[in-house]
């Protein structure tokens, strides 16, 4: 039971997740992804949209939220 709480609650990041307990806050959260230096490029968009599914499916707002809008700029650079 415990390894299937863990796993519930573990954070999608771009190459792994994270396991910090979701008792814990973590002011790091999505912290490169909001990095004014962050640069990403149309090939990742299938990794965003998990990680902004992942988000929204464990009710991460303020994560959900950088991911839209990495995702959105993304959609606005291809237009």
């Amino acid at each position: 039971m415990r390894k299937l709480r863990a796993e519930a609650h573990r954070r999608m990041l771009g190459n792994g997740y994270c396991a910090r307990p979701v008792e814990l806050d973590c002011h790091f959260e999505s912290i490169c992804e909001s990095c004014t230096f962050f640069v990403t490029t149309i090939e990742f968009r299938p990794t965003l949209a998990k990680q902004r599914d992942d988000a929204a499916d464990k009710g991460q707002i303020g994560r959900q939220k950088v991911f839209d809008g990495l995702l959105q700029r993304l959609d606005d650079t291809e237009a």
